[in-house]
């Protein structure tokens, strides 16, 4: 079929591919799988040895820790202890002091007493002989009062307290059943109202002693007083002696 006209085709796009993970094919490494990084490997001796070295310095610092502990703990317990002796040795120090004080006041006190016991024998010694020459001595007349009040009062007051003495007794024995509870409170009621008047008795007479003591003493005030008026040229007033 001479003459017949050539047939035109239509033109394809080209496609667009991704790239490859493998490079671009062109080049002497085209379409090879790249060679993997060499890993550098580590010598099995060092390694035990650097964990061995870590271990041992964990253990030695945990170690160190608690020793450090331990001895805060103990110096603080020294510590406490240190001033406890401290203030036992104050107390030690004081107590010894007053040992010391009251030793010394002891021997002040045993020589007081030395010097009284040799008074006490010297005295003895001479009045043995007054007593053996005076005989058969009646203990009521061995005090003998300087007036007639000291008189009364030394009798009222042995009264009264031989009163509390037979009073004191009688308690005793109705402790131990001797009397009765009766005749207790019989003996004690009348024993009580006579001990009652002997010490009113002391007790007017005790008055009776000031008053007359004070009337003893107003005359020589009285002297006095003229004395002192006299001595410094001031004419002295009528001075009453009952109403000074």
């Amino acid at each position: 079929m001479m003459g017949a006209a050539p047939t035109v085709r239509p033109v394809i796009p080209p496609r667009a591919y991704p790239p490859s993970p493998y490079g671009s094919g062109s080049g002497t490494g085209g379409g090879r799988i790249p060679p993997s990084p060499q890993r550098h490997t580590e010598d099995p001796n060092e390694v035990f040895r650097r964990n061995a070295v870590n271990k041992l310095v964990e253990s030695l610092h945990a170690d160190v820790g608690v020793l450090r502990k331990t001895s805060e703990a103990e110096m603080e317990g020294m510590f406490g202890a240190q001033g406890v002796l401290r203030q036992r040795e104050e107390q030690l120090s004081r107590g010894v002091k007053e040992l010391h004080d009251e030793k010394e006041g002891l021997e002040q006190q045993l020589q007081m007493v030395l010097m009284n016991a040799d008074v006490l024998e010297a005295w003895l010694r001479e009045n043995e002989v007054k007593l053996g020459n005076m005989g058969n001595l009646d203990v009521d007349n061995a005090f003998e009062p300087c007036d007639a009040l000291s008189k009364q009062m030394l009798d009222c007051t042995s009264s009264d307290l031989a009163i509390e003495d037979t009073i004191y007794a009688l308690d005793k024995a109705v402790q131990e059943g001797s009397i009765s509870f009766d005749q207790y409170l019989k003996n004690v009621r009348l024993l009580s109202r006579e001990q009652f008047f002997h010490r009113a008795m002391c007790a007017k007479l005790r008055a009776a002693q000031m008053q007359a003591q004070v009337a003893s003493i107003i005359p020589e005030c009285s002297s006095f007083l003229v004395f002192l008026c006299s001595s410094i040229d001031v004419p002295p007033k009528e001075i009453d002696a009952g109403n000074f």
